[in-house]
């Protein structure tokens, strides 16, 4: 009886583990030696940028049955990772997580920090902060907070990050969303 309970539960565990979509994944990393002169001393840092880009891979659905399937093109979802290193050890001692997003015709940049994710504006060479999104105890729920606005948010299916807002004034809810930016 144990044999056959253990041989149900690696032929399930098995069957789950199978049904992964697969993907198309690559990465690519640069290092970068940036070296600064304070008048005293020369100072080297090391940044290291890894860009690494996914896509599902989707067949299309009139070959369903077939053995040999169409593939259709499906959006790739872009994650830069930057890490520095201030010294002369062999290990990075920073590292920041970005993914991108759009909305309303700009790009925004979502990192990862401790409690949540830190929005930054890319209008500029140089990423202004636009705003905080903290996560709460429950799973895909966040606070985001713009100044004096603040709203309920979590990602949908896709990857996109939806706000609502509540307007006291029409006594409306409104929803704002942060498109996961595709290549």
């Amino acid at each position: 009886m144990k044999n056959i309970m253990y041989a149900c539960l690696i032929l399930v565990a098995g069957n789950v583990w199978a049904q992964d979509k697969p993907k198309n994944v690559s990465e690519e990393s640069t290092i970068k030696t940036v070296k600064t002169n304070n008048g005293s001393e020369i100072t080297e840092k090391k940044i290291k940028v890894t860009t690494r880009e996914e896509q599902d891979i989707e067949f299309a659905h009139k070959d369903e049955n077939k053995r040999d399937k169409d593939v259709v093109n499906s959006p790739v979802k872009v994650k830069r990772t930057i890490e520095v290193d201030d010294d002369k050890g062999n290990s990075y001692d920073s590292k920041t997580e970005i993914s991108y997003y759009e909305f309303n015709g700009n790009q925004y940049g979502f990192r990862k920090v401790e409690n949540g994710f830190s929005v930054l504006v890319n209008d500029t060479d140089t990423p202004n902060s636009y705003g905080n999104i903290v996560k709460f105890n429950r799973d895909n729920h966040y606070l985001f907070q713009k100044g004096n606005d603040t709203g309920i948010g979590y990602f949908n299916e896709d990857g996109s990050f939806t706000i609502e807002f509540y307007d006291k004034n029409t006594q409306t809810v409104t929803s704002q969303e942060f498109i996961l930016m595709q290549k």
